[in-house]
Formats: structure tokens, C-alpha cells, sequence
């Protein structure tokens, strides 16, 4: 293998990260495909390109990442742009759990049981089942802890109504970021995304749950579980995402719109998105409702999420992967 990569490094123009949605050199061995080989920067995250079973995929996410719809197919010239900034620089990201709940110096509550008379409602942990729709329950409340009272007033201005996912299992869980009907901390495994409108935290919470949205998350995150991505509120502030904050009053009311439709369905888990109707739908509606992008980038997005599904660091070899045929 080491001799083949050598030969192929010495003999063939590598095809780059950057490049687009082509693919890598293939690595062949007689008659095995061991892998693709691409060249790709070493810049602030080095690894997100390796460990991609189709680097086409590792390549539109890039190109997403910079602001470019450049999916499989698509000429160069005809890949619609769309506005990107990080996470961080839109809304403000909530505290780390240990600052909420807890005997540290910054922490200043204990938490109980949910209650819908709760002052301080908690977003905290995961549950799968309680989170195929948009819009989740808080399954806490934080109590103040006796002379602690100032700074609990403090941790309760970072509520929110959006709560981006620290720990995204994607062949269980169907949502990598929660609205809370009633603004709410964010806590261990959902911390908040605090936005100066309810609607931009509308906008926030399609998008991140849209196939591009739950690209990028995978692109950003950490996966060095099978089927798992994480990523510490570190790297939530440094993700890209839609720059939300450039929206129009037209497309926040677009925004609400969908939401109104589609709060109540019910979604599958990331990883089968490539069948899942809502899923679908919700891809069509904020790309060519909310941003305008024409009809013909679909196709090739129903290209891009089946070969997302297909990973296995997506699917985690859980039988609801796409059929290898």
C-alpha cells in the first residue's frame, strides 16, 4: 500500500479539497480499491478531510463552508452562493454546564425535575425520542443555589429559544439544534444560541436541521466515534452556518412560515435523511423558498445527502443505511 501511494503521489496530479465535487484519485491495488487520496490544506482543522469514505463529500462540505452550494454535479460556474459566517459571530453561545449547575465558582443553581411554573427552565440532556420535532420540552429547571442569587440572574440572560447540539449521535438523533417554545438555558449536551430575535432563532434552528446544516455540523465536529460527532461550545462559536443575521424581514417572515408548517412533524434520525420525506421537505423549503436558490440545485442535493447517509462515520454500520446497491 505504502509503494502505491508513493507511486501514485510521484506519477498523478492529485485532485484537491478545494478543487470541487470531484472525488479523489483513486488508490487501486490489482484488482482493490483500497481508497481515494486528496490533498488538503493543513489549516485550522487538518482532519476533517480524512477518515471520508467519498471524498466528493469532504469537497462540497468545504465549498459550503465558504459560502458556495457547489454539490455533485454542478458546473463550477452555476453553484449558488449563499452568505456564511460563524457561529460565533451571529449570536451569542451559551455557558459550559459546569458554569450553570454545579459546586464551581460561576455555577449558581441546582437542578430538579421540569415543571411548566419553573423561573429557571432547563434544556440538559438528550433523548431521542423527544426530539423528532422541532420544537423540544425542557427536561429541567435549575433552582438558585442561596447566595448565589446575582449570578444566576446572570446565567439566565443567556436564554434562548435555539439550543445547537454538543454531542450529535446522527444514527439516533434527528436534530442538531432544538427550539424550546419558552426561552430556556441551555445546558450539558444543548447549549443556547442566543439571537436578538426570536425569529432569527427560527432561521437558526431550520437551517442547522436542513442537510447543509447537518453537513456542516458533521464537517465542524469531532468524529472520532462511528455515527457520533461532537463538538464543545469552543467549536460551536467557530462553526460555519448561515449568516442569519443577513436575512431580510421578507425571509424571517418566510422563516416563521415553515416553522408554523413543519413544527409538529416528526423527523428520522440524521443518518436517513436520504428517506426521509420531512427532511426533504424541509431542505426544499429554505433553499428555494427561503433563499431563493433555483429549482435545479435539488437533484443534486438528493446526490449529496445519499452520499452523506452513506458514510460511515454517518451511519455508524446501523442498518438504516442507505442499501450498498
Amino acid at each position: 500500500i505504502a509503494r502505491a501511494i508513493d507511486a501514485l503521489l510521484a506519477d498523478t496530479e492529485l485532485r484537491t479539497l478545494e478543487g470541487g465535487p470531484f472525488g479523489g484519485n483513486q488508490l487501486i491495488i490489482g484488482r482493490s480499491e483500497l481508497g481515494d487520496i486528496i490533498d488538503a490544506p493543513l489549516d485550522d482543522k487538518p482532519w476533517s478531510a480524512v477518515g471520508i469514505a467519498d471524498a466528493s463529500v469532504s469537497q462540497s462540505a468545504y465549498q459550503l463552508a465558504q459560502g458556495r452550494m457547489w454539490l455533485p454535479g454542478i458546473p463550477p460556474d452555476d453553484a449558488p452562493v449563499i452568505p456564511v459566517n460563524t457561529v460565533g459571530e451571529i449570536c451569542q453561545v451559551g455557558l459550559h454546564d459546569a458554569n450553570i449547575v454545579g459546586r464551581g465558582r460561576q455555577a449558581a443553581f441546582t437542578r430538579s425535575q421540569p415543571s411548566l411554573a419553573s423561573t429557571y427552565p432547563m434544556l440538559w440532556g438528550h433523548n431521542a425520542a423527544r426530539e423528532r420535532n422541532l420544537i423540544v420540552s425542557p427536561d429541567g429547571q435549575g433552582r438558585a443555589i442561596i447566595g448565589k442569587e446575582a449570578r444566576a440572574h446572570e446565567i439566565w440572560q443567556t436564554r434562548s429559544h435555539a439550543h445547537h447540539s454538543c454531542d450529535f449521535r446522527f444514527n439516533s438523533q434527528p436534530l442538531s439544534v432544538a427550539f424550546t417554545e419558552r426561552q430556556t438555558i441551555g445546558g450539558r449536551a444543548w447549549p443556547s444560541v442566543k439571537f436578538d430575535r426570536r425569529e432569527r432563532e427560527i432561521a437558526y434552528t431550520l437551517w442547522g436541521n436542513t442537510t447543509p446544516g447537518l453537513l456542516l455540523y458533521w464537517w465542524h465536529s469531532s468524529r472520532q466515534q462511528s455515527g457520533r460527532g461532537r463538538m464543545p461550545i469552543t467549536a460551536i462559536r467557530t462553526m460555519p452556518t448561515l449568516d442569519i443575521g443577513s436575512l431580510t424581514p421578507a425571509q424571517l417572515d418566510a422563516a416563521a412560515a415553515i416553522f408554523d408548517d413543519l413544527r409538529d412533524a416528526n423527523f428520522l434520525p440524521a443518518n436517513e435523511a436520504y428517506r426521509d420525506d420531512r427532511r426533504q421537505e424541509l431542505d426544499r423549503r429554505v433553499l428555494t423558498g427561503l433563499l431563493a436558490l433555483p429549482d435545479s440545485i435539488l437533484p443534486p442535493l438528493d446526490v449529496l445527502r445519499l452520499k452523506w447517509c452513506s458514510e460511515p462515520s454517518v451511519h455508524g454500520g446501523k442498518t438504516t443505511r442507505p442499501p450498498a446497491d
